[in-house]
């Protein structure tokens, strides 16, 4: 995962028995969908206690999507985490108690490494993620399928075409209770 690269999938799917997951929770916000799974028990990974998994889809421009994050939820607050990753980012890291980017990746590569206060607000603990553009993961449909993201082979396009319908089934229901209400 600190190579924020598609490896990290492959890493993840030989590891699948050291995760059990507890309660899936999906969230669609204005352009994007984000996926939550809670881990039970919480693994423990260079000294952070990894609670929970959590993948998320960016389209802001049409159906295809335009940017991929995924990384872990820990109990550790974004300070504690980069202290526990100072030896697998010697370069640093740079922003506020809010967000904090590795310095390990060019701006200019869309490709970021980061630690932050946990998503949605009201959590605790912090954010490991990784953020790329689909340019640098080599155009790709989709992350893999979040509902059993341990087991689950990589599908390039029939998941995230699911997805979007997905997607505008739930706008369409919102849309309706908005004009029903």
């Amino acid at each position: 995962m600190l190579a924020c690269d598609t490896n990290f999938f492959q890493v993840l799917s030989r590891e699948r028995a050291a995760f059990r997951s507890r309660e899936v929770r999906t969230i669609f916000s204005e352009n994007q969908r984000i996926d939550i799974v809670k881990l039970d028990p919480p693994v423990e990974v260079l000294g952070l206690r990894l609670t929970g998994y959590r993948q998320q889809t960016g389209f802001c421009y049409g159906p295809r999507p335009t940017s991929f994050e995924w990384g872990f939820q820990v109990d550790e607050t974004p300070a504690g985490t980069v202290l526990a990753l100072r030896d697998h980012f010697p370069e640093g890291f740079e922003g506020s108690d809010e967000s904090l980017r590795a310095l390990k990746f060019p701006v200019q590569t869309q490709k970021n490494f980061y630690v932050s206060k946990p998503l949605p607000a009201g959590e605790t603990g912090a954010d490991l993620h990784c953020s790329v553009s689909r340019a640098n993961l080599d155009n790709i449909w989709a992350l893999p399928e979040v509902v059993n993201p341990f087991s689950e082979e990589w599908d390039t396009k029939g998941r995230w075409w699911a997805r979007i319908f997905d997607w505008f089934l739930v706008r369409g229901r919102e849309i309706q209770d908005l004009v029903a209400g």
